[in-house]
């Protein structure tokens, strides 16, 4: 066995060390030795002999309560790692919170900015760019608008030409079936004619369908922009007729 080394043992400087401590009488050298080279700490451990059942109860009692002890020791630290993760959760809640709040003032602070800027300068002369901006915004909404409207004529077009092929396909199949059953087998469709045709009116129905899931993604994004250039000529209207109707910029 081995215990920890004594504090008059430690100083290397003076000699010391588990070299240092005395072996006892009733030990042979040969042992002695044998337990100082199988020493797994030799700055903190010494050996220590153990002499009758007494010393190995006492042993064994004394490992008991240091096995108690750190016990112990590890069951408050899972309950102190418990509080901290506890507490780390609700300090991530709470940031996440304060961003979201955070965000919305910001939001709120620009378009307080905006308003702001509009009131500074009201009534004031309008510039020949201003004029210009505004024309340029009425063209942009108006080329929106048509290509919306286009869209959503292609997207209607796109629908009926999928339902074309739709019944095609199953007036082909239905004729196809009253063929097989009322006739014998004269001239029938080799099977090599049946798959290329499927493949064709799949590879048509497919592509319909790529092409109206584009014409939704485009509608979606004209709309999106329609509505922000909408809130951008419902803002300018707001402003007095001595204005013109023009944009009014800041930074003046």
């Amino acid at each position: 066995m081995y215990d920890a080394l004594p504090p008059e043992h430690r100083s290397h400087s003076q000699g010391g060390g588990h070299l240092s401590v005395p072996k006892p009488p009733h030990i042979s050298n040969s042992v002695w030795n044998e337990a100082l080279a199988r020493n797994p700490d030799t700055n903190e451990l010494m050996p220590t002999p153990l002499v009758g059942a007494s010393a190995l109860h006492s042993r064994i009692v004394s490992q008991q309560d240091k096995a108690n002890s750190l016990a112990e020791h590890a069951k408050k630290l899972r309950e102190t790692l418990q509080f901290l993760e506890k507490a780390a959760k609700s300090s991530q809640t709470s940031i996440q919170h304060s961003n979201s709040e955070q965000e919305v003032l910001k939001r709120r602070l620009l378009e307080l900015m905006r308003k702001v800027e509009i009131i500074r300068c009201m009534n004031q002369p309008t510039q020949n760019a201003e004029v210009q901006s505004q024309q340029k915004l009425n063209e942009i909404i108006q080329q929106v608008t048509l290509v919306d409207k286009a869209l959503i004529d292609l997207e209607e077009r796109a629908k009926h030409q999928a339902r074309v092929w739709r019944m095609r396909g199953a007036t082909i199949e239905s004729q196809r079936q009253h063929v097989t059953t009322t006739t014998s087998m004269e001239d029938p469709l080799q099977t090599e004619d049946k798959v290329a045709l499927f493949n064709v009116l799949n590879d048509q129905r497919l592509g319909m369908e790529r092409l109206g899931n584009i014409v939704n993604k485009d509608v979606r994004d004209s709309s999106i922009l329609k509505e922000e250039l909408t809130k951008e000529t419902s803002g300018l209207k707001a402003l007095p007729p001595s204005l013109g109707g023009t944009a009014i910029f800041g930074g003046r």
